[in-house]
């Protein structure tokens, strides 16, 4: 683990809302962390909190999302001025003022290339940035993922037009950027977001892949994921494998018959857990993320677990109604819910079926402490442990250990 010394080596700090502690040293913004746990969970969780630090400070998200806007002005412009393109994040509680990138520190490296042949591209052919106010312009957003053990990169350009001239684009690239997979993404809405109506391969391969591997036990066990545009992989690759191999050990001693990963997306918690059951189900209400678990079972070589398309509440009602659950002594449950959390219905239905153990992986700890006054009732957190996925940033991943009163 590396750390900078230059407190304003970004040139973006301080106009970016993405990195808060940028200027904070390392130390000092894990103990923040956990403070901040520590006196927001005070009255549920009894155990102390101690915060995971990330691998890699630097570098280490595996996807952003930066958009293409029209530049924006603080007064009207005068008449028949032009609004230039910029592709970059919005500025820090400004979500209508985009602000150029030139380089993204937490982001994939190499980052600037890949950003100076974009533009040199969007210039020569004159494509602008769609504008809401004229309806002119044809890009949305620019997608970028990588893969952090394999060096695979995906590209993505969100516009409102297919026909746009990938051929100089692809020239460029293979000067600046090398690439595994460039995309283009249909997109015909006004909202400011990297999810495509429709993806077409331009160039490369239709899929990146990832590694994963875990620390099981002094056993080195690797997994490996097919990735699509539209996939959901975690954004810090390193973060999530002490994450997963954290559930993994508390599984093992559990020794579960079933595991239940609600919002289990392509099914990575599901494929690692995958020798610690007879049978496990993952549900999830995002088709592409179902086809993209079905492929990676079949990767991982795993035949013991089943994928649900389904929302969480309907799944739990279903399975209760028809009193087709399994005793909560030989069942594990695991939750990742979204940011918003978990939904009263949600938790209702999961303390009707009373599992015995249940994880809950949150990335949004002020969501679910609004939601422990009703687990509390029925469960106790025996285990709780933080994961910085995010460095300099405000956020942190937090995983509890839940039994059944």
């Amino acid at each position: 683990m590396t750390e900078k010394n230059n407190k304003n080596m970004c040139p973006h700090f301080g106009i970016c809302g993405g990195c808060e502690y940028q200027n904070i040293p390392y130390e000092e913004q894990l103990e923040i962390k956990r403070r901040s746990l520590s006196e927001l969970l005070k009255d549920f969780v009894q155990t102390p909190i101690s915060v995971c630090p990330s691998p890699e400070v630097w570098h280490y998200r595996n996807k952003i999302d930066p958009v293409f806007s029209p530049e924006h002005f603080e007064t009207p412009p005068p008449p028949g001025v032009k609004r230039d393109t910029v592709l970059g994040f919005k500025k820090h509680r400004r979500w209508y003022d985009t602000f150029q990138l030139e380089d993204c520190l937490i982001g994939p490296v190499e980052l600037p290339k890949l950003i100076y042949a974009i533009t040199q591209w969007r210039k020569e052919n004159n494509y602008k940035a769609y504008d809401r106010r004229t309806g002119e312009g044809v890009l949305h957003a620019l997608l970028l993922r990588e893969g952090k053990r394999t060096n695979e990169r995906m590209i993505g350009i969100l516009t409102r037009e297919l026909d746009l001239n990938w051929k100089y684009l692809i020239d460029l690239l293979k000067q600046y950027y090398i690439y595994t997979s460039l995309y283009a993404g249909i997109y015909t809405r006004t909202a400011e977001v990297s999810q495509a109506e429709e993806w077409q391969i331009i160039d490369g391969t239709p899929y990146i892949h990832e590694k994963i591997v875990l620390n099981l036990h002094n056993n080195i066990r690797e997994f490996i994921f097919q990735i699509s545009p539209s996939s959901f992989f975690q954004a810090n690759t390193l973060s999530a494998e002490n994450l997963f191999s954290q559930v993994y050990q508390w599984t093992s001693e559990i020794n579960p018959f079933y595991i239940y990963d609600l919002y289990g997306g392509m099914g990575s918690m599901a494929i690692f857990l995958s020798n610690l059951a007879k049978e496990i189900h993952s549900v999830d209400c995002v088709p592409s993320a179902i086809e993209d678990g079905k492929i990676n079972l079949k990767l991982n070589d795993i035949s013991n677990v089943s994928f649900h398309l389904n929302t969480v509440r309907k799944f739990l009602y279903e399975k209760i109604r028809t009193s087709d659950i399994h005793p909560g002594e030989d069942t594990l449950i695991i939750v990742d819910p979204p940011r918003e959390g978990l939904t009263e219905g949600v938790i209702k239905k999961l303390v009707q079926w009373k599992p015995l153990h249940l994880f809950y992986v949150s990335c949004n700890p002020k969501a679910l402490a609004r939601e422990f006054p009703l687990l509390s009732e029925y469960y106790t957190c025996i285990n709780c442990k933080a994961y910085d996925f995010f460095p300099h940033t405000t956020h942190v991943e937090i995983l509890l250990w839940l039994t059944r009163k």
